[in-house]
């Protein structure tokens, strides 16, 4: 009886793969043309997450949220990770933060019977004086506008999305809608032909660099964020990071 148990039990460790893979649980949100749940691999970012950590070992499960709500649920360690995000002293209290997933040109979306003349300098910004800004509920104001609220001179609205922002623009809810380069120019394209004509663009005022971001919460964060990164770095060095961007037709960020 024992022979026969110990067949057993060896029969069962032999069928038992060598070591199961790793999975990490990332919130994402609807973040059109790079993140969405209809698109192939959920979007050209998420693809690319999956990728990295695949090089690692690791499986990825993806969870949509709302943006505001995906950020809560990393804070608070329900979900491991969120993707992508900019750097904030606020989200560093929170978050651990991966090497750059993604980077882009900043502008200001305006009204042409509006224009908004503005170097993108804080010396400047004070000609922006009565500016109401749109960006979308859960985004993060740019650190020289920031700086320019703070003193009184722009304020910031939060509110739905990037395609409703720029509703709100072309309806004069708003003055201006703070976007990148990358969404801005695909959101635009969701707007009628004539709303579109009442729009243009300041020049670049700031680069804004996106990253994935760990929960501080829990006590794997450190070592998933290297795995990634390590992975990250391992598609760059073989092509394929520039090959997802290009596919993608983005210029591919180093």
């Amino acid at each position: 009886m024992r022979c026969l148990l110990s067949v057993l039990l060896l029969w069962a460790g032999l069928c038992q793969p060598l070591h199961s893979q790793e999975k990490i649980r990332i919130a994402i949100g609807e973040w059109p043309p790079f993140i969405g749940a209809a698109l192939p691999h959920y979007g050209v970012v998420p693809q690319l997450i999956s990728e990295a950590f695949a090089t690692q070992g690791v499986s990825v499960e993806y969870g949509f949220f709302p943006w505001k709500r995906a950020y809560t649920e990393v804070k608070q360690g329900r979900w491991q990770a969120s993707a992508i995000w900019g750097r904030t002293p606020e989200r560093e209290v929170d978050c651990l933060f991966s090497a750059v997933v993604y980077r882009d040109e900043v502008v200001l979306f305006y009204r042409r019977d509006k224009p908004i003349d503005w170097d993108g300098s804080l010396a400047a910004a004070e000609q922006l004086k009565g500016l109401r800004i749109g960006i979308p509920l859960g985004s993060a104001k740019q650190p020289v506008l920031e700086q320019a609220e703070q003193r009184g001179w722009v304020q910031y609205e939060a509110s739905g999305d990037e395609l409703i922002n720029l509703r709100k623009l072309t309806a004069g809810r708003i003055d201006a809608v703070d976007i990148v380069k990358g969404s801005g120019s695909y959101v635009l394209n969701q707007l009628s032909a004539k709303e579109r004509a009442r729009l243009t663009t300041t020049q670049t005022y700031e680069t804004w660099d996106y990253h994935l971001i760990f929960s501080r919460q829990l006590p794997e964060s450190e070592r998933l964020q290297q795995l990634f990164d390590q992975g990250l770095r391992e598609l760059q060095d073989s092509g394929r990071y520039a090959q997802l961007w290009q596919s993608f037709s983005t210029p591919p960020h180093p």
